[in-house]
């Protein structure tokens, strides 16, 4: 089996356990016709026919067998009713993704924070949350991430993040720790088929910041010394069941940025070169002065000059948090 195939048995498998246990608890039509479905797609991935369209005869797309195993027929063979439903469906799917993510700039207790959130298609793998504190004492929680994929699979488990990262994000729990629990409950539901990369972030009223990254991207620091890359990963989330992440504190003065990116900023393609690090710094050096919702803008707007009409080839997501006062 390729690894998509096995990736895709082990979730069958688990799906036909819980469904054949709900089907003898409640006896439903609906159940036994579902589980008669994941029974005839396990058959086919035993006899090598999984994932050719019954159609055509050609194969399926990996990403939409990924998000829906059960799928027979091709995007081009289905009929025009099949396909305005699935444009519904996708729309639906857009608008719920949009309405998780927290407003694209706000301030909080002496801290600034702008976003800039582009789907490649119309749904997303990034990742932009924020849990605002329940007293004052208490930090605000910034997290960005970037599961990996890109469509609607990837949105799937990027809202699974989402929910999973709210469940944890208690300023008793140590942000370490914090990492670390997303990463054994991401884990135990893909059965570490999938990953994501994060860094996450506290924010506190004196200037501090508390970052932790699993497996991301360095932030790029604009401070008094220049730019310059932020040290410090752990292993993605999700690729096994353990792991230890360590975290890394800041002090920030007023006016200095910490600028988060997803991998679609710096890996941003023509032909062979990247725009890379390098560039990124460069573009934040310049930028590092203006209005935190001006700067990504800016960063966003050196990379389009980079690309010159090529087209982008992953989601994108540009954070800018900076010291107030």
């Amino acid at each position: 089996m390729t690894p998509v195939e096995e990736r895709v048995r082990v979730r069958l498998l688990g799906k036909r356990e819980q469904l054949a246990e709900a089907a003898e608890q409640r006896r439903e039509q609906r159940l036994v016709d579902l589980l008669r479905r994941v029974d005839g797609a396990l058959a086919s991935l035993e006899v090598g026919d999984w994932g050719v369209c019954t159609v055509c005869h050609e194969p399926v797309n990996e990403e939409r067998l990924e998000a829906d195993p059960l799928v027979k027929v091709c995007l081009e063979c289905l009929s025009n009713e099949e396909r305005q439903a699935l444009e519904r469906d996708l729309e639906a799917a857009a608008r719920v993704q949009r309405s998780l993510l927290p407003p694209a700039r706000f301030r909080h207790d002496g801290w600034e924070v702008a976003f800039l959130w582009e789907p490649r298609g119309p749904v997303s793998g990034d990742h932009v949350d924020l849990v605002r504190p329940q007293r004052d004492t208490e930090p605000l929680h910034l997290l960005l991430g970037d599961v990996m994929g890109k469509g609607v699979a990837a949105s799937f488990l990027q809202s699974h993040l989402h929910a999973l990262f709210r469940a944890v994000a208690h300023p008793e729990v140590p942000l370490g720790d914090m990492l670390g629990r997303v990463n054994g409950l991401f884990f135990e539901t893909t059965a570490g088929s999938s990953y994501a990369s994060m860094v996450a972030a506290r924010l506190f009223p004196d200037g501090r910041v508390e970052l932790a990254n699993a497996g991301h991207p360095r932030p790029l620091l604009a401070d008094a010394r220049g730019v310059r890359p932020v040290e410090g990963s752990g292993l993605p989330l999700g690729l096994f069941a353990g792991g230890e992440y360590a975290t890394r504190e800041l002090q920030l003065q007023p006016g200095e940025t910490l600028l988060v990116y997803t991998d679609g900023f710096t890996e941003a393609m023509v032909g062979d070169e990247e725009f890379g690090v390098g560039r990124a710094a460069a573009a934040l050096r310049r930028a590092s002065r203006l209005p935190t919702d001006e700067l990504v803008a800016a960063c966003r707007r050196e990379m389009d000059a980079f690309l010159a009409g090529a087209p982008r080839g992953d989601d994108l997501t540009l954070l800018a948090l900076r010291r107030v006062g």
